[in-house]
């Protein structure tokens, strides 16, 4: 399954990663999904995203948000509802940068 993260409010606030992302994305290619990372501020912050997070090497693909991806999309992780709608996918609480944050342990669980 394609699965694409949101970055900013989804991965990323202000600057500070999301904790888990590394740990939840290897979980995530371990049960054989791809994941890919897309942004509406473009393709470059998405880029600029994986590096932060640790997870160049776990992400396949990064992408603008206003442009289809090359891929199908199968599952969208978003901290805002329409692309969820869209997609199907998960909901996610928005990060405010707290450092204890657990919640992208929820998308691993639901793709199990």
């Amino acid at each position: 399954m394609n699965v694409f993260f949101d970055v900013q409010g989804t991965l990323v606030c202000g600057g500070t990663p999301r904790p888990h992302a590394r740990e939840v994305f290897a979980e995530l290619a371990g049960a054989g999904h791809d994941v890919y990372l897309w942004s509406s501020a473009g393709t470059g912050y998405a880029s600029s995203a994986a590096e932060l997070l640790g997870v160049e090497d776990l992400v396949f693909g990064c992408y603008s948000k206003f442009a289809p991806p090359p891929v199908t999309v199968d599952y969208a992780v978003d901290d805002h509802p329409n692309l969820v709608d869209r997609y199907g996918g998960y909901t996610i609480t928005p990060f405010d940068g707290d450092p204890e944050d657990r919640e992208l342990w929820k998308v691993a669980e639901r793709l199990k």
